[in-house]
């Protein structure tokens, strides 16, 4: 159905729909009225901001938006505190220059991620905030990148949040994390002193939103109106964070978007990745690796990679050791661990069509042998074969490419995030979408991450120039999430929950937002087994 402009009346945590919207429009009509404001619009507004761990002086952008960049959430993981979990700062009255990009973390250089293009270092755990106006208690949203936990960096140009703020009255912080080696190889096996390191990075991430929850409201953020979203290993990071003891209480709502917990290690497989490290790398212990150099351990990942290039995207999954995260995520979001949590999640159409930006013959190594590239088949433990699943699927339909491709993509992306939405739909409030926006570039059409750039406003590889229409429509949907826990707004405005008994999925592209019931109903049913067998 196409959504009718409705009102409503019911109240939530902290700002009604009606006086959402409200705000959300003005602010729109005001910025669209007077074009992009000048540099020093906001001139007189106070961008020196005093927290207990010291004074930061940030600026104020071309939007007339406020920015503080480069602020450090925790010491810098060097030196002995390599592979060891983030440590808290320590109270400061000194006072910060905050008008550039922290360090990125150490990760290859890959042209489809601009962060990391930018210097690198292992003293990396940095964030950087996006605000405008002087009022208070506004919504705060925290993105975490993507990067298959092996790149990605807060410094990309597409995660810039300026023209996010500019256009929604929110308070938007982006940060960086360890990835690859430095942030997601479990060490532990060797030395169980080094028992974090599987999962660094998530450490990090509880870490910056610790700091979030501390000092935001100096920035005129509301610590109790924080909402957490990210995309491919930020949605990921979203999901294994609603589920992790540690970070409750930190966030109250969550926008996954493309890609589920059921995508993470155990302690076995990370194990064996470990143990390749040390062989490679020619050490016998954890201090032996502990004396190379940020550059020899980079180059050291390079090498593994090479000999496990198929393998590679799953080598660098959080590790799920029962600690620090439940040993089985995505069971503990069933069971109900994510409970409070609201959700807003989904997948874009064609999520696997991405990997065509790094092989050509991505396909048809993926069907010479799919357990290696698909974190569904590679946990399944039931008794058919992936060919015995896929010829169930097809049911009488014909074995061709386009077949399998949308088989896979239904496997491992769209089956899950919905088995993830109807989950915790038993517990809290869940949105439910389906990106189908295409990229005119090649074949990849609505690939993993065609989202970003209707989601931030900032053209890139993928999508060079966002569909204005539907730039509105997203982050509208997403600032009115963030507000009230319900994305309904003046563009959709009658969104409708999710439930295993009402199965909704808003389809999200510039032709038209339609609201469907019992879109993925069919492929949800013949391949959930799957992830429950």
């Amino acid at each position: 159905m196409k959504a009718e402009i409705k009102g409503s009346n019911t109240m939530f945590n902290d700002l009604t729909r009606r006086e959402f919207i409200k705000g959300a429009a003005m602010s729109f009509l005001a910025v669209n009225m007077l074009g992009i404001l000048p540099e020093n619009a906001f001139a007189a507004d106070n961008c020196t901001i005093k927290t207990k761990y010291g004074t930061f002086n940030g600026f104020v952008d071309k939007n007339g938006v406020k920015t503080w960049l480069g602020i450090p959430f925790a010491q810098p993981p060097v030196g002995k505190l390599r592979w060891r979990a983030p440590q808290p700062l320590k109270p400061s009255n000194k006072t910060f220059d905050a008008k550039k990009f922290g360090f990125a973390s150490m990760q290859v250089v890959d042209e489809n991620e601009g962060a990391s293009v930018n210097p690198q270092s292992e003293d990396c755990l940095t964030l950087n905030i996006w605000t405008r106006g002087e009022g208070k208690n506004k919504p705060v949203m925290v993105f975490i990148h993507g990067g298959g936990f092996q790149s990605g960096g807060s410094s990309d140009p597409l995660y810039n949040g300026s023209n996010f703020v500019a256009a929604n009255d929110v308070v938007l912080v982006n940060f960086n994390y360890r990835v690859n080696v430095f942030g997601f190889v479990n060490f532990a096996s060797i030395d169980s002193s080094y028992e974090d390191s599987g999962y660094l990075g998530i450490k990090d991430q509880v870490a910056t939103l610790k700091w979030i929850k501390e000092n935001i409201g100096e920035f005129g953020g509301n610590p109790d109106n924080i909402t957490i979203f990210g995309e491919s290993a930020g949605s990921i990071s979203c999901m294994l964070l609603t589920v992790t003891p540690s970070a409750k209480n930190l966030f109250k709502k969550a926008i996954p978007q493309s890609a589920n917990s059921y995508m993470f290690n155990t302690p076995e497989y990370s194990a064996e990745i470990a143990a390749i490290y040390m062989e490679m790398g020619g050490a016998k212990t954890m201090s032996d690796m502990m004396k190379k150099t940020s550059a020899e351990l980079l180059s050291l990942y390079e090498k593994v990679t090479t000999v496990r290039i198929a393998e590679t995207e799953g080598d660098y999954l959080p590790t799920c050791d029962g600690k620090f995260m439940p040993l089985d995520p995505f069971k503990a979001l069933k069971n109900g661990a994510a409970r409070g949590i609201k959700f807003l999640t989904g997948t874009t159409a064609d999520e696997w069509r991405y990997w065509l930006f790094y092989m050509d013959n991505f396909f048809e190594v993926f069907r010479a042998d799919p357990k290696i590239l698909s974190p569904a088949l590679q946990k399944y433990k039931g008794t058919e074969t992936p060919q015995e699943i896929y010829r169930e699927w097809l049911n009488w339909r014909q074995d061709t490419q386009e077949n399998f491709i949308n088989f896979v993509n239904q496997l491992d992306w769209r089956v899950g995030q919905e088995l993830a939405a109807e989950y915790q739909s038993n517990f809290d409030d869940v949105y439910y979408y389906l990106f189908s926006e295409q990229s005119p570039v090649g074949d990849f059409r609505s690939c993993h991450a065609v989202d970003l750039p209707y989601t931030f406003n900032v053209g890139d590889h993928i999508i060079p120039n966002p569909n204005q229409t539907l730039v509105k429509v997203i982050q509208a949907s997403w600032a009115a999430f963030a507000a009230t826990g319900n994305p309904n707004n003046e563009f959709i405005p009658h969104w409708e929950k999710y439930s295993a008994d009402n199965r909704q999925t808003m389809e999200l592209n510039s032709n038209c937002c339609v609201l469907h019931k019992d879109l993925n109903t069919e492929n949800l049913n013949s391949l959930r087994y799957v992830y429950e067998d």
